[in-house]
C-alpha cells in the first residue's frame, strides 16, 4: 500500500536547492554564500523570526549541512548569552522531534546556533502532500512528547514562528532549527505547535491557506 508517509517521504527526498539568486538579502543582511561564525556558509534562508533567522548552511571545516538560527544583527537587539544558556540543555534531550545541536557562537554583533541537517522539507511542502487529519496529527505526535517533556524539565523549545520547524524523511515535524529566546515560554510552545499544526490540517483538508 502506497501510504501517505512514503508520499511525503519521497517529497522529503528531493535534493533542495543549494542557493538562492545573489539578488536575495535577507532583512539583517545576509546573502547566500556568507560566512557566519568563522565557519559557517548560509546557503538558503528557510525562514525568519523577531532578532533571528533560519539558514540551511554547511560547515566549512567538517564540509556537512547543517541548519543555523541566526541571532540578532549589527544592533544586537537580543541577549545571546541568555539564548545560549536557555538553549544548551537541549544537548541532553534525544528526540526525534529535536534537531542535534553541533555548536553555539557568538559573534559579537550576535550568535549562531547550529544544529545537524536532517533530509527534510518545509511545512508549506508538508501542507500540499498530506491528505489526511490523521497522517498531520501522527506528524506532530514526536513533538508533542517532546514539548511535554521539556516542560515537566521546566525548559521550553520556542516554537515559534513556524519556520524554525521542518518535516523529516520519517514524516514528523522537528525543531530544525533550536534557539530559544528570552521571551519565550510555555505559551509561546502550545502557540507554535498549534499553527503548526493548523497549517498542515488546512493543507490536509483544502480550506483556506496553511498559516506559515
Amino acid at each position: 500500500m502506497h501510504t501517505d508517509t512514503e508520499r511525503l517521504s519521497a517529497v522529503v527526498a528531493r535534493p533542495p536547492r543549494s542557493l538562492r539568486p545573489p539578488a536575495f538579502r535577507s532583512a539583517a543582511g545576509h546573502v547566500p554564500g556568507s560566512v557566519v561564525g568563522s565557519r559557517y556558509r548560509l546557503l538558503h534562508c528557510c525562514g525568519s523570526g523577531p532578532s533571528m533567522e533560519f539558514w540551511h548552511g554547511r560547515d566549512v571545516v567538517t564540509d556537512r549541512d547543517v541548519g543555523l538560527t541566526v541571532l540578532a544583527g549589527p544592533d544586537r537587539d537580543v541577549d545571546v548569552d541568555e539564548v545560549f544558556a536557555r538553549t544548551v540543555w537541549m544537548c541532553g534531550m534525544d528526540s526525534p522531534a529535536l534537531a542535534r545541536i553541533v555548536d553555539m557562537v557568538d559573534t559579537g554583533s550576535g550568535g549562531v546556533v547550529a544544529a545537524e541537517w536532517q533530509s527534510s522539507c518545509s511545512l508549506e511542502t508538508a501542507a500540499s502532500v498530506v491528505p489526511t487529519r490523521s497522517e498531520a496529527a501522527r506528524s506532530a505526535r514526536p513533538l508533542t512528547e517532546a514539548m511535554r517533556t521539556a516542560h515537566r524539565a521546566g525548559g521550553v523549545l520556542d516554537l515559534e514562528p513556524s519556520s524554525r520547524l521542518r518535516v523529516g524523511a520519517g514524516g514528523h515535524l522537528y525543531v530544525a532549527f533550536p534557539g530559544t529566546l528570552p521571551s519565550a515560554d510555555r505559551f509561546t510552545d502550545v502557540r507554535g505547535l498549534a499553527s503548526a499544526l493548523r497549517g498542515m490540517l488546512r493543507g490536509a483538508t483544502g480550506v483556506g491557506a496553511p498559516a506559515w
